[in-house]
């Protein structure tokens, strides 16, 4: 008998500190939520993975927020991300800021996340770039064993296609982050935004899930043949003419 390939064991960070230049990539993702918070509307908000429980959804006028996560001490629910214990088509908007970087798997948690999601609703997921010159470390022996190159990194074109595939429109798709570990002068990601996009560290992608309703076709039913129904005054022609 086979043996079974053991999965190797992905680490996911407690905090943005445990991550070069994580307090420079937490503020400006919270910069960006701050201006697209007030576009989710609902009743309940969930953010996944310790690092999401970190930032601020408070611009938002989502009041029950929940953070979601196997372990840590911001979190209300702890559960396996791959398996959330919430209803279906009950959240309104679903945080995973960096989530997908550190999970086994990413596709079972993005299926879980459009399973929960009411119709219209919202995802915002942040990631590391692998093609930027962070992404660059994974290919150096001695970084592979330390946050972030230890977890996965997917292009924000993965992300899109995934997405897409899951029946979510993409509305805001934001790129930052241009220089070695994330940060760099306003210049360097003012030119890296305009000439390099492709090559930024760090994305964060708000998505929208879209459902059409599948109504059966009518049939077109043949007028009748006089508009006059019973109870309506008729007009009888002389029967001496």
């Amino acid at each position: 008998m086979p043996l079974r390939r053991s999965e190797p064991q992905i680490r996911s960070p407690a905090s943005w500190h445990e991550l070069p230049m994580g307090d420079w990539i937490a503020g400006e993702l919270q910069h960006r939520l701050d201006v697209w918070c007030p576009h989710l509307f609902g009743y309940h908000l969930l953010k996944l993975g310790a690092l999401s429980g970190e930032l601020s959804c408070t611009m938002s006028t989502i009041r029950h927020q929940l953070v979601v996560a196997p372990e840590g001490r911001l979190a209300t629910v702890r559960a396996d991300l791959d398996a959330l214990p919430i209803r279906c088509g009950s959240v309104d908007a679903c945080l995973l800021a960096h989530t997908l970087d550190f999970s086994r798997d990413p596709h079972q948690v993005l299926r879980e996340v459009e399973r929960v999601l009411t119709d219209d609703g919202w995802v915002i997921i942040s990631g590391s770039n692998p093609l930027s010159l962070l992404g660059m470390g994974r290919s150096m022996p001695w970084l592979r064993r330390r946050l972030p190159w230890s977890g996965r990194m997917f292009t924000p074109r993965r992300i899109i296609d995934w997405l897409k595939l899951l029946g979510f429109e993409v509305m805001f798709d934001e790129r930052f982050g241009y220089g070695w570990g994330g940060g760099g002068g306003w210049w360097y990601e003012s030119l890296g935004h305009d000439y390099c996009r492709h090559l930024a560290s760090t994305y964060i992608i708000a998505a929208r899930k879209r459902r059409a309703p599948l109504l059966p076709i009518q049939k077109r039913w043949a007028l009748p043949r006089s508009l006059a129904t019973p109870g309506m005054a008729r007009v009888f022609e002389d029967q001496g003419r």
